[in-house]
């Protein structure tokens, strides 16, 4: 009787979680939304809103890491998961406070760090790799998108080169990894046994390094750069790129040194600028070398 009653309480508690979460993403999706909408931004684009959906993703990891902790049947595990799952809680607790290159930073050091815990728990310690309570990826995972979405707000000036180390660290992480997953990873025999999962896990792990290559190489050179010169140009023309399978853009028309070139604004700035306009902009030498135009609020690093 007391076992299906333990049984219920869990169902319960499993089902306010998924609420939470569900409500949660909503929120802050409908936020996101309409604060890059043309009928809405001005509403939306609000410190209230901005406190509220930082206050949501927080409250979600922290929530998350409850949820998790319970099941750790070791101290190992129990301390893998609050740190974790509050680090990235953290992280995003900070930004308000810090510009958007420290921010980038944080967030690339604790995406780092999250990465080698998980590498650190799946070869020594995880036993059962159908159940993989630590390995909860979905938050390093989601913080992957978001890394990449703050190196792209630059306007790169020959950008192609940069494919040039992109691709080569994609290959050497790829071979690094798959050679230690091959020869080192705890629980390999359960692979051996399913040659899909096999090929699956080797396909994914190739993705995910170059991913990270991309991510790192675009964080650093944007991030570790504070050595802008201010240009003021004139709006000649504004455009907007959307889709459902991509998030509302806002550009700006320029010329820079005889060449017209579109440069990514704040939704805000685009519907306060009149074609004709003067704006700044921002010229980065870029901290790997690769230079890049980017748009900035007066006074941010």
């Amino acid at each position: 009787m007391k076992n299906k009653e333990n049984v219920a309480t869990k169902t319960k508690r499993d089902i306010g979680y998924k609420i939470f979460y569900i409500v949660g993403i909503v929120i802050i999706a409908v936020i996101s939304f309409f604060g890059n909408s043309y009928f809405a931004y001005e509403f939306f684009n609000s410190l209230f809103f901005d406190i509220l959906s930082l206050v949501l993703i927080v409250s979600m990891l922290v929530v998350r890491s409850i949820q998790i902790f319970p099941r750790q049947k070791t101290l190992y595990g129990k301390i893998f998961t609050l740190v974790y799952f509050n680090m990235f809680a953290l992280a995003f607790a900070l930004r308000p406070f810090v510009a958007n290159r420290i921010w980038a930073i944080i967030l690339f050091l604790s995406f780092i760090v999250a990465i080698a815990l998980l590498v650190i728990m799946a070869f020594k310690y995880i036993k059962v790799p159908n159940n993989y309570f630590l390995t909860t990826f979905e938050t390093a995972i989601a913080i992957l998108p978001l890394l990449f979405l703050l190196s792209i707000r630059q306007d790169y000036v020959g950008a192609q080169t940069m494919w040039i180390p992109v691709v080569v660290g994609g290959v050497i992480l790829s071979i690094c990894a798959l050679l230690i997953f091959l020869r080192y990873f705890k629980n390999f025999e359960h692979f051996k046994k399913s040659k899909g999962e096999l090929i699956a896990a080797c396909v994914l792990t190739v993705l995910l390094c170059f991913a990270f290559a991309f991510v790192a190489i675009n964080t650093i050179n944007y991030a570790f750069d504070t050595t802008p010169t201010t240009l003021t140009v004139q709006v000649l023309d504004k455009d907007i790129q959307s889709g459902a399978r991509q998030p509302t853009s806002f550009y700006v028309m320029v010329q820079i040194d005889q060449t017209e070139t579109k440069i990514e604004v704040p939704v805000v700035v685009y519907y306060d600028t009149e074609i004709g306009d003067y704006i700044d902009i921002q010229l980065y030498k870029g901290a790997l070398g690769y230079s890049y135009y980017i748009y900035e609020y007066p006074a941010t690093n």
